[in-house]
C-alpha cells in the first residue's frame, strides 16, 4: 500500500461528548486506516494527505490538505444518508452475530457473519461510489473507513450522543 493519509482528525465542534483523541476504539480503527491505506485526491500532485472529517446530518464533508504544508487542496461533501441506513443495519447484524457466538450453532453464526461481512462490503462500495469524482481509493481502505464510520454510528445510537 501507499500509505498516502498520514493523519486524520474531526472537526471537534461536531463531537457532544466524545472525546476522539482518547476513544480506543476509534483510535484502532484510526491506526488501522493510516498504517495501511491507498488514497489520492483527483487532479493533484500532492500524494500525502491529511484529513479533517465532520459530519453534519446525512452529510460528510472531508477536507483534504497536504501533509507537508499543512494547506487545504480540496474540501468536499457527500451524503451519506445511504451509508447510515447500511450502516445501522451492519450493526445490528453485528449485534446478533456476537450474541449468536455465546450459543446458537455454528451454521447460524456462520451465516450471521456472511451477512455481516457483505453489508460491509456494500458500505465499502457505496463510499466507493460516492467518492468516485475526487478520490481514488483502494476497496480494503474503503473498508477500514467504513469500520471507522460503523464505530461512531454505533456509539452514537447507543445513545452517547456524539453529533452536535
Amino acid at each position: 500500500m501507499k500509505n498516502n493519509i498520514k493523519k486524520i482528525s474531526f472537526e471537534e465542534s461536531n463531537f457532544k461528548s466524545l472525546n476522539i483523541a482518547t476513544d480506543k476504539d476509534i483510535k484502532v480503527a484510526i491506526y488501522d486506516i493510516i498504517e495501511d491505506n491507498s488514497f489520492k485526491l483527483l487532479g493533484s500532485d500532492i500524494s500525502e494527505y491529511n484529513l479533517e472529517v465532520l459530519f453534519a446530518e446525512n452529510i460528510l464533508k472531508i477536507s483534504v490538505n497536504s501533509a507537508l504544508t499543512k494547506k487545504n487542496i480540496k474540501t468536499f461533501s457527500i451524503n451519506i444518508g445511504s451509508l447510515n441506513k447500511i450502516l445501522k443495519d451492519y450493526i445490528k447484524l453485528c449485534n446478533s452475530y456476537y450474541e449468536s457466538i455465546k450459543s446458537a450453532p455454528v451454521q447460524k453464526v456462520e451465516a450471521l457473519d456472511m451477512g455481516r461481512r457483505s453489508l460491509h462490503d456494500d458500505a465499502s462500495h457505496d463510499l466507493i461510489n460516492k467518492i468516485k469524482d475526487d478520490i481514488d481509493m483502494d476497496f480494503t481502505t474503503a473498508r477500514r473507513f467504513i469500520t471507522l464510520f460503523s464505530i461512531i454510528q454505533r456509539k452514537s445510537l447507543l445513545g452517547e450522543k456524539i453529533f452536535l
